[in-house]
């Protein structure tokens, strides 16, 4: 009774109706998530579904962090084996346990954006293509979108109809099979890949289908091609699929969400139960109607008709300025009325704008008139330098082949490895077929051979690693790199080798510790 009190009527029937396929259309405010998250439990505890054989995605992790924080707080402990995660996650968790059946090996890197930036300029570079005239960015843009509808390289290579479609269908091929040499995938493919694996595969995809007993889906409106496809694959063998969503909040067009996946959901499920969740309870009943008035007029929608207990509310308050100037003027006279009231501080205000480019015209303003302000933004953490360098030592530790990562911080900090020394090593591994790592690995053989350039301690493979390459092959190498680049290239590598060593008995932690200390 707990997991039912307190929701409205349309809530009620969207978390009691367990079988069979279920849309929820969810108005801004109107809960979704409490229905999501009392849908899971009300089938564990009313419906005894094991928590294993449920599996909901959304499509952040704050979304994701959010939905684990309710159902744990209904259920506690049994919630612990649920499989909640972002379309990425899930499908990871699928492919580092059965990708092997497609080649897609165990211990595979992702490649985040500026991983992939870094692998398309190597690639442009490699076919001759001026990134001035073909941005890696753009080009990235256009395989992604191909990803997004399953679209593979030589597919792709068969439509094109322009010179730019020429150069990506070069770029896309050749960029996959870097991606396969470093043993990494990218965003979409981890999507695509467990689609493929699926497709191919009848018995695992039948393994899915059987443990995933009932799929759930949040912020439907924004899935591709891509991620509908994978959807039906789940839920094919049982039909017990419920997604939630709005095409009035489809925000994600740019980034290849087809909004015809939640309008013709009941087409592609047939007997699919409808339900409506209208009552909203963030906004008064002004801002509801001022917002259906500005997108009512909007095609292939769901008409929808929200309400509030909320009651009408302040009226909305229109101004329009001359410029961005006076625009500014405007906001900061404003602020200031507000923060007279002595309940109210500044920080109680937020100012939001379209554009990075506007706020400069509203600090100026602000700086004028002594208010103080704080802008949110600015680089994310996780795309901060040094955050950025030593996430690259830990995946060279975990995946010593990983050419992207070992570009990025074999220089870093400065140990006298210049361009034309990396620019020498590529060249040679590149005629050979090797990364990085593996050319170290038979330059290290190749300068025992000599008594010029020893290198600086042991610097074999540690453990289980694979056994370097021939190192006679490699005299050509070692001979054309000067004696302090030779000694560095070694160096690091022997330094690279004592993380590795260093990871087989210590934690992730402690390997990050070890790794800061020394570099």
């Amino acid at each position: 009774m707990e997991i039912l009190e307190d929701l409205n009527p349309a809530q009620l029937e969207a978390v009691k109706h367990v079988q069979g396929p279920l849309l929820i259309l969810a108005g801004p405010g109107s809960g979704k998530t409490r229905v999501i998250a009392h849908r899971i439990a009300y089938l564990i505890a009313e419906e005894h579904v094991h928590p294993y054989r449920i599996v909901a995605v959304t499509f952040t992790n704050k979304a994701l962090r959010e939905l684990r924080d309710r159902v744990v707080g209904l259920l506690g402990d049994a919630a612990q084996s649920l499989a909640l995660g972002t379309f990425h996650a899930i499908c990871a968790r699928i492919l580092r346990v059965d990708g092997g059946a497609i080649g897609v090996e165990r211990a595979f890197a992702i490649f985040d954006d500026s991983d992939q930036q870094q692998l398309m300029r190597a690639v442009l570079s490699e076919l001759g293509v001026d990134p001035r005239k073909f941005a890696p960015r753009a080009v990235l843009s256009t395989i992604s979108s191909a990803k997004s509808e399953l679209i593979t390289p030589a597919v792709f290579a068969s439509s094109v109809h322009d010179y730019f479609g020429e150069v990506v269908a070069r770029a896309y091929g050749r960029y996959q099979t870097l991606l396969e040499d470093n043993n990494a995938l990218d965003f979409d493919d981890m999507i695509m890949r467990t689609v493929e694996l699926l497709r191919e595969h009848d018995s695992v995809r039948e393994k899915y289908q059987q443990r995933f007993l009932h799929v759930l889906i949040d912020e439907f409106q924004d899935t591709n091609v891509a991620q509908y496809v994978l959807a039906r694959q789940l839920a094919g063998g049982h039909g017990n699929i419920c997604v939630v969503g709005d095409p009035d909040q489809s925000i994600y067009s740019w980034r290849s969400a087809d909004i015809r996946n939640i309008l013709n959901f009941e087409q592609d499920f047939k007997g699919a139960k409808v339900v409506y969740l209208e009552q909203n309870y963030r906004s008064t009943q002004t801002i509801l109607d001022s917002a259906h008035a500005v997108i009512a007029g909007g095609k292939g929608r769901k008409e929808k008709d929200l309400w509030t207990e909320q009651g009408p509310g302040d009226p909305v308050v229109v101004f329009e300025a001359y410029d961005d100037v006076e625009e500014a003027g405007f906001v900061a006279a404003e602020v200031q009325e507000l923060v007279k009231d002595p309940a109210r501080s500044p920080g109680d205000v937020a100012v939001m704008y379209r554009t990075n480019g506007q706020s400069r015209a509203l600090e100026e303003a602000f700086i004028r008139e002594q208010i103080k302000y704080r802008l949110v933004g600015g680089t994310r953490f996780y795309e901060r330098k040094e955050v950025k360098d030593i996430l690259a030592y830990l995946r060279l530790v975990h995946n010593p082949f990983d050419s992207v990562a070992f570009e990025r911080v074999v220089n870093v900090p400065p140990r006298g490895i210049g361009a034309k020394t990396l620019e020498e090593l590529g060249r040679w591994a590149g005629r050979r077929g090797l990364p990085p790592y593996a050319a170290l690995q038979a330059l290290a053989e190749a300068a025992k051979d000599t008594d010029d350039a020893s290198p600086p301690g042991d610097a074999s493979p540690p453990g289980d690693a694979s056994p370097p390459p021939d190192g006679g092959d490699a005299a050509e190498l070692r001979d054309k790199l000067a004696a302090r680049s030779l000694a560095a290239l070694l160096a690091f590598l022997d330094l690279l080798n004592s993380f590795i060593e260093a990871a087989k008995t210590k934690s992730v932690a402690d390997v990050m510790a070890v790794v800061l200390e020394r570099t």
